[in-house]
């Protein structure tokens, strides 16, 4: 029986049981009805092998780079991560110990120098502190408790718009977080170099980023699985790629054109950067992310194209692999677009900040797929044993 044909006979048998009953037991059906269906769909992931071709045949010319100040930064990463994970977490300190973040740094901003790689690092590693705090199914005293884990993400917002001087009201009673004081250094080294509008620019994005992550921590516990466009437009807040885009003239240490700030093709850059970081990230990450307990969804979009279109898990991977190709174009149009528009005094700059978020995007895939004679690196998604001679992977649910 395949996807669609399951989710329909389990909604038939639900209707032939239904019967008048209140608004509290009526909620509490449609979540039981929601994780129902979040089963089979799980189920029917269960044990199927998914193909990916080489990713980097779709990304054609795209560059793989890292930033030279590697081992450098390897020392700043792991003193921000013993200031940020309790001393209680240990088994987490070692699984980012084992990850090696400052290639992830490395990888995602190669043009910056040292001075700027030092707090690009510092922010990358609060990133990745401050979501596992939250996001870690069943680990974390936040991750069940969606109106806590609220209050944390409110107050966080509070903390950025003060570190950033973008609260017109200091607010004296602002809590800070172990991790938020890391934010403090950031926040000076952003205010001495970006504009108030360029830090706006920043916490715009940073707004949107805590927001999304709030809705899908709401659909994992309640077992929802949205539309594919409604995912899509949420994946764009949860990646954070845009705060990393909104980074990037930190990194070069350079200002685009004012003229060229304002096109819209800047946003396509940053959308389309997003995109391709997000698909290849569900992709990469699904084996990871499937529940292992049974009162959770996977909020991945490989399950929600199957709910929503009834195909099997390869054809949903088939799917957007077609929207990546599609994203690359689109990308690519707009990039020409931005470099003609800088004309000949700031083409070369607008070239590099394109490939700045070209970096994102394979630095992301490099990080997931880490390999060292023909071995795997990084544990991040479990893809031991996946990767085939031509780079492709068949990747075991």
């Amino acid at each position: 029986m395949c996807v669609g044909q399951q989710l329909f006979h389990a909604a038939i048998c639900g209707r032939a049981s239904t019967r008048k009953r209140s608004s509290k037991d009526t909620t509490a059906d449609k979540t039981s009805s929601n994780f129902q269906e979040s089963r089979i769909i799980i189920e029917a992931l269960k044990g199927q092998t998914i193909h990916v071709p080489n990713l980097y045949s779709i990304l054609k010319g795209w560059p793989v780079k890292a930033n030279v100040n590697y081992e450098r930064l390897v020392p700043v990463v792991e003193d921000a991560f013993d200031r940020q994970v309790r001393s209680n977490s240990p088994k987490l300190r070692e699984k980012y110990r084992r990850a090696d973040y400052a290639r992830f740094v490395s990888l995602y901003y190669p043009h910056p120098e040292w001075d700027r790689i030092q707090t690009l690092a510092l922010y990358i590693i609060w990133l990745f502190c401050w979501d596992d705090a939250i996001d870690q199914q069943g680990t974390g005293d936040l991750s069940n408790d969606l109106l806590r884990a609220k209050t944390r993400r409110d107050n966080t917002i509070r903390v950025f718009e003060h570190v950033l001087g973008l609260d017109p009201n200091s607010d004296p009673y602002i809590q800070f977080s172990q991790s938020d004081y890391e934010l403090k250094a950031i926040g000076d080294e952003l205010k001495e170099a970006y504009t108030q509008e360029q830090r706006q620019a920043f916490i715009k994005q940073m707004r949107r980023y805590i927001a999304n992550c709030h809705e899908e921590q709401k659909m994992r516990l309640q077992g929802i699985l949205p539309g594919i466009e409604s995912y899509s437009e949420l994946r764009h807040g949860t990646a954070a790629v845009w705060t990393l885009c909104a980074l990037v003239e930190f990194g070069l240490s350079e200002k685009i054109p004012e003229h060229v700030r304002y096109m819209e093709q800047i946003h396509t850059i940053w959308a389309e950067t997003s995109r391709a970081v997000w698909i290849t990230n569900d992709i990469l990450s699904l084996r990871k992310e499937m529940p292992k307990e049974g009162n959770e969804s996977v909020v991945n979009a490989i399950p929600i194209i199957m709910k929503q279109e009834g195909k099997c898990p390869q054809q949903a991977v088939d799917a957007l692999l077609a929207e990546l190709a599609t994203s690359v174009a689109t990308f690519e149009t707009a990039a020409t677009c931005l470099e003609e528009a800088a004309g000949e005094g700031a083409r070369a700059l607008m070239k590099t900040y394109c490939d700045a978020c070209r970096c994102m995007v394979t630095g992301s895939i490099q990080f997931s797929q880490l390999i060292h004679f023909g071995r795997f690196e990084s544990s991040r998604y479990n893809l031991e044993g996946c990767l085939n001679n031509d780079g492709s992977l068949d990747i075991l649910l």
